[in-house]
């Protein structure tokens, strides 16, 4: 009885899988739109290489067609929720597109939706299919800017690591020359 115990107990304990969930709170259009910085439509291309994040959201190429607010290239990283790919990607492949309203995040190196599903507003030819039609089709029927035909630069955010990498070979470098002179001078 008391191997089926511990057995049971052993089984209870956490394991080294990482567990993700995520519950948005749903906040009005006038929010999502204030807290955006970028405000673009377009589509995500679910066969780029994903970008991770600390947090459950994760960086896909996105293809801009149009800005409403800030600026943005052609092909930027935008975030989506990891359990938002699925359906994301089947919404896409029925024609569908995203009008994304994009704000910075400090867990991730690329602007992530604000408030997750809330910055991720679902277009159908021309129209919003996802809720507060009203708010967001006005956004939609503003005077949008074309993105500038300048690619994402694909390094951006990883200046600190690159710097740090550097400077730990240059250090080795300069260790191994000390290393070697003080072994020549011992030859003498």
């Amino acid at each position: 009885m008391k191997k089926v115990f511990l057995i049971l107990m052993l089984l209870m304990l956490p394991g080294g899988s990482q567990i993700l969930a995520t519950k948005w709170v749903e906040l009005n259009p006038e929010e999502v739109e204030s807290r955006s910085q970028i405000i673009v439509l377009g589509t995500y291309n679910f066969k780029s290489k994903p970008k991770s994040s600390k947090s459950n959201f994760y960086g896909r190429q996105f293809h801009v067609e149009k800005v409403f607010k800030g600026e943005a290239a052609e092909n930027i990283t935008a975030g989506i929720d990891i359990f938002d790919d699925g359906w994301a990607e089947e919404f896409q492949q029925e024609g569908g597109k995203f009008l994304l309203f994009l704000e910075k995040s400090k867990e991730a190196r690329f602007l992530v939706p604000v408030a997750g599903p809330n910055g991720m507003v679902q277009v159908q030819d021309g129209r919003i299919v996802s809720g507060h039609e009203d708010y967001y089709g006005k956004i939609i029927n503003e005077e949008a800017t074309t993105p500038s035909p300048v690619k994402e630069n694909e390094n951006e955010g990883y200046l600190l690591e690159i710097l740090l990498f550097s400077l730990t070979g240059l250090i080795t470098l300069l260790l191994i020359i000390r290393f070697l002179s003080r072994e020549n001078a011992k030859s003498y």
